[in-house]
């Protein structure tokens, strides 16, 4: 399974990328740490490189975590479909300081777009709870998402 971290300091023109994973996408291990972006960049399919870059401006201009699918090609050959949860770290001036992503491969094929429409919207829902004063808010949205992640079959 394709696993692995990103971590870049917002204004490098190089991101670390767990040493796995960068193996796996065809950079030396030895180099993990100073990955250009625009070779890491190349590795994401094109077809998915919009929309990945729409929902990572909406996530910097919000400061809030956000969950992308996309597929990234290997340096075997295949492509794979992977599963991030990134998110912007800011300074206590609201400038955007470091952009850190947890990826993971996904194991079955993907639900219908409406599905992950309403999962990416029930997160979008999730933050905005997290603001609110009354944690009853954040409390109902946590127990829909357990349901949806615990019931939500493979096909």
């Amino acid at each position: 399974m394709l696993t692995g971290e990103i971590i870049w300091e917002f204004g490098q023109n190089t991101m670390s990328v767990s040493p796995e994973l960068a193996e796996r996408l065809g950079f030396e291990r030895t180099s993990a740490h100073a990955v250009e972006i625009t070779s890491f960049r190349d590795r994401v399919v094109r077809e998915d490189l919009v929309v990945l870059y729409e929902r990572m401006s909406r996530s910097f201009l919000r400061s809030e975590p956000m969950v992308n699918v996309y597929g990234l090609h290997l340096a075997d050959g295949t492509v794979r479909r992977v599963r991030s949860l990134s998110q912007w770290k800011m300074s206590d001036a609201g400038q955007p300081t470091l952009y850190t992503a947890s990826i993971a491969e996904v194991q079955s094929r993907l639900h219908s777009g409406i599905e992950d429409e309403f999962i990416e919207r029930m997160i979008d829902l999730r933050f905005l709870a997290e603001r609110a004063e009354d944690d009853r808010y954040r409390q109902i949205v946590d127990r829909m998402l357990r349901e949806i992640w615990t019931h939500r079959r493979p096909t």
